[in-house]
């Protein structure tokens, strides 16, 4: 194996699989099995079939039905669960290191060999229907659906909800599903394990269960999203006014990244924040108030989240813009700064105090090809300057970029239509 780092260990098999391993004394194993096919891979007519694959294959293998998986995993004292992402599929277990060849013979199982029974398509079909229903009554969810439909080419796939739409997966059959998942083959496949184990015996084990996999279908590249500009509202009777404000930002490979989570800290990014000082504590205009950079392949957005009463909708986004804007117009005082890189600091070093945060790590810096020591990125965050703060603050945040989307009574948040005219 390959050391991509200190303590880092990284191996492909010959079909393509790529196994990476970061030994840690004295931890849990945390095993994850990565395909790099997620929403944003999806046709029109598929639109919410990584997410439905994530739910089908638990109902059973060709080796195991729903039951056994559960079963075993109980009698490893283990954990499983999956989740789907606009570009990743992520199915995972935590076990005690001894369990390894055994825990990671389940979740192969998993990615290999679902059954995809019809009986089973159809109950969760029921099921994922539900999940959409559930999103859909969540104005605090459906929010930010609104808004990544709207910012982005409502025909591009990074436009559409990761869940999809009910009439569209009403539509699944068991011949549509085994098409998508013809996807998950070696090339996209990526294993990773943190914990107490040896690297060489993770790559024996996963030679063992994904060696012999054959080659599947090729992915379509991957086309950037086109960013439009937007306000929208969508009327409920409701007594909070839920508001998404944002701006397509910079991309998970741009260097600005690092500036950009630090103005994001300094903006919104927990108690110490500005919008959270300004909004909720000052003026009490707010119980849920912050801001979120969320970074994709080749995209990303820089979004402001707030939940209020409708008539305060309007002050709460005006102040939004205001300190948005200062951050364009007037340097970050060096006091904030450096709070704002210790809070960002302790962040990314407490969030690896556990063998399934770096396990998820190792995943993300694989997928992505970006692969740094800790230590390298906390040197990243320490050189950014007030400077580099303004700069991308400005690249951002031109006079007509900002869009906003809203759930709530929209006779009481017509008032916010003039802000974003005056800007347009």
């Amino acid at each position: 194996m390959r050391e991509l780092y200190p303590n880092c260990y990284a191996e492909q098999l010959e079909n393509g699989v790529r196994v990476l391993v970061e030994p840690i004394e004295d931890r849990p194993l945390a095993l994850g099995v990565w395909v790099r096919v997620g929403s944003r891979d999806e046709p029109a007519h598929q639109a919410g079939m990584a997410h439905f694959i994530e739910h089908m294959v638990f109902k059973g293998t060709l080796n195991r039905t729903a039951f056994q998986i559960s079963e075993e995993v109980d009698a490893l004292g283990g954990y499983i669960n999956a989740m789907t992402h606009k570009e990743y599929t992520l199915f995972h277990i935590d076990v005690l290191p001894e369990h390894l060849e055994a825990a990671l013979d389940i979740l192969a199982d998993l990615v290999k060999n679902p059954r995809f029974a019809e009986e089973d398509i159809r109950k969760e079909q029921g099921v994922v229907l539900e999940e959409i229903r559930m999103t859909e009554d969540n104005p605090q969810e459906k929010v930010f659906d609104l808004f990544v439909e709207r910012i982005w080419d409502h025909q591009h796939p990074m436009a559409r909800p990761i869940l999809g739409k009910a009439e569209m997966v009403q539509r699944f059959d068991r011949s549509g599903i085994i098409e998508f998942h013809r996807y998950y083959q070696p090339e996209h496949l990526i294993v990773t394990a943190a914990g107490a184990i040896a690297p060489q015996r993770v790559v024996d084990a996963v030679k063992r269960v994904f060696g012999g996999l054959e080659p599947g279908a090729r992915l379509p590249s991957r086309q950037p999203p086109q960013p439009t500009k937007h306000f929208y509202i969508e009327d409920r009777d409701s007594q909070q006014a839920n508001l998404v404000l944002g701006v397509p930002s910079v991309g998970r490979h741009d260097e600005r990244r690092f500036a950009l989570e630090v103005m994001n800290t300094i903006l919104g990014g927990g108690m110490s924040s500005r919008l959270f000082k300004k909004i909720r504590e000052e003026l009490g205009l707010a119980y849920a108030v912050f801001s979120s950079a969320n970074l994709f392949e080749d995209s990303g957005l820089f979004i402001i989240y707030v939940g209020t009463d409708p008539k305060n909708a309007r002050q709460t986004v005006e102040i939004s813009i205001e300190e948005i804007y200062r951050l364009v117009r007037e340097p970050v005082p060096q006091s904030e700064l450096r709070l704002a890189k210790e809070k960002l600091k302790g962040n990314i070093l407490l969030g690896l105090e556990t063998a399934h945060s770096r396990m998820v790590r190792l995943g993300i810096g694989e997928l992505y090809q970006i692969h740094a020591p800790v230590e390298e990125l906390v040197q990243k965050i320490e050189q950014v300057t007030s400077e580099e703060i303004q700069q991308i603050a400005r690249e951002l945040f031109s006079s007509d970029g900002l869009s906003l989307s809203a759930v709530g009574p929209e006779a009481k948040l017509r008032n916010l239509e003039p802000i974003f005219t005056v800007r347009a």
